[in-house]
């Protein structure tokens, strides 16, 4: 028997991330919480609510007309797959795209690990992919 896992925390990720509101996206993740990311540069490791938030803050201010294109959190088993491509304007690097992928453990109704892998942000054209 497959045992489930509730998506709800991990939708209000999405939710938080699209909103880019670092309050809401630490209110997903519970007190000892972990944040494991596997970025093109470097494994990253955050420890708690606030740190974690800190580091979506950092992945996502700075980019302007920041959109998340595609988004979903899926239960695999005890688990629950959490995806979502974004693109925005560095400020200094241009249109960028970027999508992450991760892997979440949920308990009492709070995420505690978020496993995630990053694309790296890349070189993108306009959205509607008409020539700049």
């Amino acid at each position: 028997m497959t045992v489930g896992v509730d998506p709800t925390p991990c939708r209000a990720l999405l939710e938080g991330i699209r909103a880019r509101d670092g309050d809401r996206i630490a209110a997903c993740f519970g007190p000892g919480a972990v944040l494991r990311a596997l970025t093109p540069h470097q494994l990253r490791e955050e420890h708690g609510p606030e740190a974690i938030a800190d580091r979506y803050r950092y992945w996502l201010e700075p980019l302007a007309g920041f959109e998340v294109v595609e988004a979903d959190a899926t239960p695999i088993a005890d688990r629950v797959r959490v995806r979502y491509w974004f693109r925005g304007r560095d400020p200094e690097k241009g249109p960028q795209e970027n999508e992450h992928t991760a892997y979440a453990t949920v308990e009492s109704g709070r995420i505690s690990a978020l496993n995630l892998s990053c694309a790296g942000f890349r070189p993108a054209g306009p959205p509607d992919g008409s020539a700049a």
